[in-house]
């Protein structure tokens, strides 16, 4: 896959650990999204958190993979809205 994960960080929020994951991680996944879709990504995550991660002290693959995808789908959900935007702005131009 060529992304790795720096995934020692972390801070409570919520009652969910968040993670510091690097931007090739998030990237490279929510690429993955736009060529197939939630289902194929949720289960390269969970193959990536699982292969890819160690969990440290009460960590668990499962706060991995929760944090891991929540970051992927606000990417995915921003990239969206931009791209929304950006199409009404032009029609509001024409």
């Amino acid at each position: 896959m060529g992304v790795r994960a720096n995934a020692r960080s972390y801070k409570q929020r919520n009652n969910m650990r968040e993670f510091y994951w690097n931007e090739e991680t998030i990237d490279y996944f929510a690429e993955l999204y736009d060529l197939n879709g939630w289902a194929h990504v949720s289960q390269r995550i969970f193959s990536f958190v699982l292969n890819e991660c160690d969990v440290q002290d009460d960590e668990t693959y499962q706060d991995l993979f929760n944090d891991l995808i929540v970051k992927v789908e606000d990417k995915v959900l921003k990239e969206e809205y931009e791209w929304i935007e950006a199409n009404l702005q032009e029609n509001e131009l024409d």
